[in-house]
């Protein structure tokens, strides 16, 4: 694998942790959460970050994490879901250099993997399921823009997952062409 940092994104759910995690394993590299980041630096949780300090406060933490995960050595950097949101985070990760991939999943498998959403300040209700597919729906341009390509982890194993990141980032490599439509 190169020495090129792997930064994840994609909706909560997909698997950027876990992937990440396998990710960095194989490759010897650093694994860096961001949320866990967040959480070390505050020490708080996430829903306690945004019940004090509400989602504008936790994407001003995110940002400075991820300024931090992208000025450091190559790693592999798992981010929330919201990372997109915010046009300064897409800036810095179109000029790091990095390869983005983007974690997807059908709304009903990430839905299963969320658990209820409990853990999940913007999953908040009844409905996780609609909530789920309102917050694809307004990021997948963003994932789409700032990604160099997509794996659909909905049947992916993580070693499948890993694979295709491991072969795109060979030198020379082609990139994988799923794109969404």
């Amino acid at each position: 694998m190169s020495l090129t940092s792997v930064v994840l994104i994609g909706p909560m759910g997909s698997g950027k942790s876990t992937v990440g995690r396998a990710l960095a394993d194989r490759a010897h590299m650093d694994h860096l959460d961001l949320d866990e980041m967040i959480v070390a630096a505050r020490g708080l949780t996430i829903p306690e970050i945004f019940a004090l300090e509400g989602e504008s406060g936790f994407r001003t933490l995110e940002h400075d994490a991820l300024s931090s995960a992208l000025s450091g050595a190559p790693a592999v950097v798992s981010t929330g879901g919201g990372v997109v949101t915010v046009e300064s985070n897409r800036d810095l990760l179109g000029g790091s250099g990095a390869l983005i991939v983007w974690l997807d999943a059908s709304v009903e498998v990430l839905t299963r993997r969320v658990d209820g959403g409990a853990t999940r300040p913007l999953l908040v209700g009844d409905d996780v399921e609609g909530a789920l597919r309102n917050i694809v729906a307004a990021r997948a341009d963003w994932y789409n823009e700032v990604s160099d390509f997509r794996i659909d982890t909905s049947e992916a194993t993580v070693e499948d997952c890993v694979g295709l990141i491991v072969a795109a980032s060979a030198p020379e490599a082609p990139q994988p062409a799923e794109r969404p439509a």
